[in-house]
């Protein structure tokens, strides 16, 4: 429930949040105020202590008088009990409430003369950064905390010669209303908690809706959007500016789907044309044929007439599903160098003979690279179908006595650019962006379509695609147009060319009519 809903997980947060702050500030509170009556029950015990160190001195430590000392002592303040002792901790005298044992008193007795005069808190914690802890707790078995402190208070320089031995002074300051008060403070900073526990899921809950609430709008205004209302788009001025980024990437993302959407309706309405002419063809020759009784010739002149339309038919089909198989992103492909001088040979072998029917010729010149370094890391059979495909497209397109030029310049890197152009009508530049569009034509008209099926270049681009590369044209008025295939370096492992094999002669797949 928590992982699949934002509101909760915002909601908690903020709860937690506020709980912990509230948890932590009154903890700080309520340690900085044990403190406080700790450091304040100390200066009490310090300032008595002083006073019966004075009233000791007066009385020249006689231990006579030592029981009335003891009695002014908590008479004067009736939580502080006294109990005066000899160096071996016998009982000299003690006030009237001292339960202490003496078993409980802190085992070693700190020194008056260490105390500093004018007690203050800032004296006290430099005091307890030099000895230690003032004071020990102790718990009465009826429950009452008790504050203990045992000191050592020396008699004068002239006592002393007479053979006076100091007293040990034992202080009993009762801390049970003060340990009431840090627990009635715990009490509270629970009470505070809760409330704020519950205070602050309500708030989350309530802040998280309103924040989800853009998001919310977000997604009915993607559902209003259908295949018949492509053209809508999320009104990025109400969204807030976390969410700006996440809307643009929206909005492009239904542009690319606008488009494609558009390609595949053009692509359809193409195919279907592309497919209706030789099937008409085919139906009209066959019914023309089952019109009357026909002898065996006719029959023949009629089959022999619909091969032509069969293989344009059967063409058209094998490039589709080739753009098929290549859209797939698991389409794998088995590149290994190939040798260029040697592919291109074969091909222009190949295409020698139209060439001649055309009145045009073919050549292949190597750039920037010896004999030896000319070779690109591809698949080879689709590498030759790339460069068929743009070398049948030149010939087609290249005007008579002119020469259509293959173009190797392989890089150091393993990188290698292959150019294919020929001198005739240039493409206009509102077409060039869509050269590679599946059954994209040039010519609106069509015409010429008989003998290709405008799916040629963008099997082109769809093997530089599955090869990493580029495939790029250009053409201008006066100029060659050129059709450039970019392949990339190969990876690391590919170091090396393979041993020599020669390509054989029906590894061209190729068709003077892509």
């Amino acid at each position: 429930m928590l992982r699949r809903s934002m509101t909760a997980q915002i909601s908690v947060a903020i709860t937690l949040v506020s709980v912990l702050l509230v948890a932590t500030s009154n903890f700080l509170v309520l340690r900085m105020t044990a403190q406080e009556l700790r450091e304040g029950g100390e200066i009490i015990m310090l300032a008595n202590l002083a006073i019966l160190r004075d009233d000791l001195n007066e009385a020249r430590f006689d231990e006579k008088r030592s029981q009335d000392l003891a009695d002014r002592i908590e008479l004067q303040l009736g939580t502080l009990h006294v109990a005066l002792l000899a160096e071996d901790r016998s009982l000299i005298a003690a006030s009237s409430q001292f339960e202490v044992p003496l078993a409980e008193l802190p085992a070693q007795a700190l020194a008056i003369d260490a105390f500093p005069v004018g007690i203050t808190p800032e004296k006290i914690r430099r005091l307890q950064k030099q000895l230690g802890s003032l004071t020990r707790s102790w718990t009465a078995p009826d429950g009452r905390s008790f504050g203990l402190m045992l000191t050592r208070i020396p008699p004068p320089p002239e006592l002393a010669a007479l053979g006076r031995a100091p007293v040990l002074v034992a202080l009993a300051l009762e801390l049970t209303q003060a340990r009431e008060v840090v627990r009635g403070g715990v009490k509270i900073v629970a009470a505070a908690a809760l409330l704020s526990a519950l205070a602050a899921a309500l708030l989350g809950a309530w802040m998280a809706r309103r924040i989800l609430q853009t998001a919310r709008q977000l997604g009915a205004a993607a559902s209003r959007i259908s295949a018949n209302a492509l053209g809508e788009r999320l009104a990025l001025g109400d969204l807030p500016s976390e969410l700006q980024e996440s809307g643009h990437a929206f909005n492009r993302m239904l542009d690319r789907l606008e488009a494609a959407f558009k390609r595949l309706s053009e692509f359809s309405s193409d195919l279907a044309h592309d497919l209706r002419t030789p099937i008409n063809n085919l139906l009209g020759t066959a019914q023309v044929a089952l019109g009357r009784p026909r002898t065996a010739p006719e029959y023949r002149v009629v089959l022999e007439s619909a091969v032509e339309d069969y293989e344009r038919v059967s063409r058209l089909i094998e490039n589709m599903l080739f753009l098929a198989r290549a859209d797939d992103a698991r389409a794998s492909i088995r590149t290994e160098w190939v040798d260029l001088c040697s592919a291109s040979e074969r091909l222009l072998g190949y295409f020698e003979g139209l060439a001649e029917e055309r009145g045009v010729t073919v050549a292949c010149e190597l750039r920037g690279a010896s004999n030896e370094a000319c070779r690109v890391w591809a698949d080879r059979l689709l590498l030759v179908r790339a460069l068929g495909n743009l070398i049948s497209n030149a010939l087609r397109f290249a005007d008579a006595g002119t020469a259509v030029l293959l173009v190797v310049t392989p890089e150091a890197s393993g990188a290698c650019t292959i150019q294919v152009s020929n001198q005739g009508p240039a493409i206009p530049p509102r077409d060039l962006p869509r050269v590679f569009d599946r059954l994209f034509r040039v010519d609106p008209s069509r015409e010429g379509s008989a003998s290709g099926s405008g799916l040629g270049l963008a099997i082109v681009k769809s093997i530089m695609d599955m090869h990493g590369g580029q495939a790029r044209v250009s053409s201008g008025t006066g100029q060659r147009t050129v059709f450039t295939l970019a392949f990339p370096a190969p990876m690391a492992q590919a170091t090396a060319p393979p041993d020599s094999k020669p390509m054989a002669p029906d590894g061209l797949g190729l068709s003077t009519a892509p």
